[in-house]
Order: structure tokens, then sequence, then C-alpha cells
């Protein structure tokens, strides 16, 4: 399985039901942090997961995602992520 690493502003995710039917959610949805996103891009599976819209090779493809952690700060993700040796192949910040 082929993934490349994403670093992600985001609220966290708590489960799938939503802000809208989950109290637990909704309190998450009031935060935004840094998410450091294991994306799999040869995933074939039928697990329910997030997805995320992600161009690779100049075509847009919708992906799915694991969260590997959440940061306050960008340099702490960059830095979680340079001391694991881990690529990351982009930023996400809007």
């Amino acid at each position: 399985m082929t993934a490349k690493f994403v670093l992600k502003k985001m609220s966290p995710i708590h489960c799938a039901r939503g802000p809208t039917r989950c109290e637990k959610c909704k309190e998450y949805a009031q935060q935004t942090k840094i998410a450091l996103l294991k994306v799999l891009t040869q995933d074939k599976g039928l697990q329910a997961r997030p997805i995320i819209e992600l161009e690779i090779n100049g075509e847009k493809q919708f992906y799915p995602f694991d969260v590997i952690k959440y940061f306050d700060a960008l340099e702490e993700a960059k830095n979680y992520a340079n001391e694991r040796d881990l690529t990351i192949y982009k930023t996400l910040l809007d």
C-alpha cells in the first residue's frame, strides 16, 4: 500500500456522525489544528474512511486517509515528521 504524508489545517475528527449529530464532534469543530495525514493512494478496500481530494501527477482524485497526529503549530508537525523520516508531500493550510 502506497502512502503520502500531508499536513492539513482542519478540525479534529471524532466520528462519522459529524457535528450536527454528535456533541463531541460539535465541540471539536470549534478547534483548528494541524493534522499529519497518511493518505492511502493505492487503497482499494471497502472500509468507511474519511477522504481528501489531492492532486497527484496532475490528476485530482479522492483518497482515504488516516490521521497520524494533531498539532497546535505547523513547526511542531514538521519536526515530528522529520524525526520519523516522513516526507511531507503537501501542506494545505487554507
